[in-house]
């Protein structure tokens, strides 16, 4: 078994009622998470908060709103060079509607 850390989640945010949690993780995770933590200008608690409560409240990932789409795609039977033909002739479009001759 790896050497685990202990990490301890604890909140007293004013009168809301809240919990500690003790979790055990592996060292290298917690060395991740406090970097992480520390790039974002936070501590731990806060940190680990912060992406519990994106993920608890189902902010969706891209890989996720992107999901439904790629099944169409794959459903529709388009290949590869196919939908980058589609994606970029609709790129250029949207830009000509954007920048139209006179403002380029």
């Amino acid at each position: 078994m790896p050497p685990y850390g202990t990490m301890v989640v604890d909140s007293d945010r004013g009168n809301r009622m809240t919990r500690t949690i003790e979790i055990p993780f592996p060292e290298e995770l917690l060395r991740r998470v406090d970097d992480k933590a520390h790039c974002s200008g936070l501590d731990r608690d806060t940190y680990i908060r912060a992406v519990l409560s994106k993920d608890v409240a189902g902010e969706p990932s891209i890989s996720e709103i992107l999901s439904s789409f790629r099944d169409q795609v794959a459903q529709s039977g388009i290949g590869d060079e196919e939908l980058a033909r589609l994606f970029s002739e609709a790129r250029e479009e949207s830009y000509s509607r954007r920048n139209p001759p006179e403002n380029r």
